[in-house]
């Protein structure tokens, strides 16, 4: 008797690997590099760990950072392994917007690609226009739902209108990427939607999946919106992305580098059946600091 481990959602899930794309933002990351058994991310530039928002499944304001900059001594400024610097990894950095010009204008003249993360509530033009005049080379606006009422049970906010707004006007003169973090059973028909409204509105370049990470000090809010028993399948995160891909077919849709490195050449039957461990501790950042501003 012949046993048929293979179906056609195996063959669909390889497809759908093979053709993502590394975000740029991710270029350049030791998490890229499946042979290094300790990657660190780019070196960052921390500003603050206040935000407007309260996400729901935010690591932020669950650990201690201190403002400077990881990775890098702004004395001997050596960038010998560096391509990136990332503007900030914990807190909202343009509730600072003078020190987010003085990190861009450092990190340009080491000649690093600057990437700025950020919630885009504090975004306007003035500040884009001037943004990309020191070169900023990339924007990451967090955005995880499609209607303002899913987002204020995401964020604790209501800032959706102003937050999509500034996204299509940062993607009107810098690369944009918006960072979507997907919540089994929660927000799976609103990230479809969005980038069906980002593709119909914005020019935004790229759209990043996360997939859900859970910590023991969120976990419980975490667990009255979604599905605990899907957290973590790689099939569900790829048909994901796979659909919101199709809605927003001019804009790359993928998920981080360092995941997609690690499913390139996995047989589709695995990736039907893997599951992530998505319960994690809160991450710590491992480069040096250095004190910069």
């Amino acid at each position: 008797m012949k046993i048929v481990l293979r179906n056609e959602i195996c063959d669909k899930l390889e497809n759908i690997v093979k053709n993502l794309k590394v975000s740029r933002h991710c270029i350049g990351c030791q998490g890229l590099d499946i042979n290094n058994p300790n990657p660190h991310h780019h070196p960052s530039i921390e500003i603050t760990q206040r935000c407007q928002h309260n996400c729901i499944f935010c690591y932020s304001r669950l650990v201690k950072v201190k403002e400077g900059i990881y990775g890098i001594d702004p004395k001997n400024q050596d960038t010998e392994n560096c391509t990136a610097i990332t503007i900030s990894q914990y807190g909202e950095p343009l509730l600072y917007s003078e020190k987010v010009k003085k990190a861009i204008e450092f990190t340009k003249s080491l000649n690093l690609r600057c990437d700025l993360q950020t919630n885009g509530v504090n975004l306007n033009e003035e500040l884009i226009r001037e943004f990309k005049d020191l070169g900023l080379d990339i924007i990451m606006v967090s955005l995880s739902a499609s209607t303002p009422e899913t987002h204020e049970k995401i964020t604790g906010s209501k800032t959706f209108e102003k937050v999509l707004e500034n996204i299509k006007l940062a993607s009107k003169y810098i690369y944009t990427i918006v960072r979507c973090v997907y919540i089994p059973g929660f927000n799976r028909e609103e990230l479809i939607e969005l980038s069906e409204i980002l593709s119909r509105e914005s020019e935004v370049k790229e759209i990043m999946v996360h997939h859900l990470i859970v910590h023991n000090e969120n976990k419980n809010v975490l667990e009255s919106i979604y599905d605990i028993k899907s957290v973590g399948k790689v099939k569900d995160l790829l048909l994901l992305v796979d659909e919101m891909g199709k809605k927003a077919p001019d804009i790359k849709v993928t998920i981080k580098g360092c995941l997609l490195v690690n499913l390139r050449g996995i047989d589709g039957y695995l990736l039907n059946s893997i599951t992530l461990d998505c319960f994690s501790e809160v991450p710590v950042i491992k480069r040096k600091y250095h004190p910069f501003f």
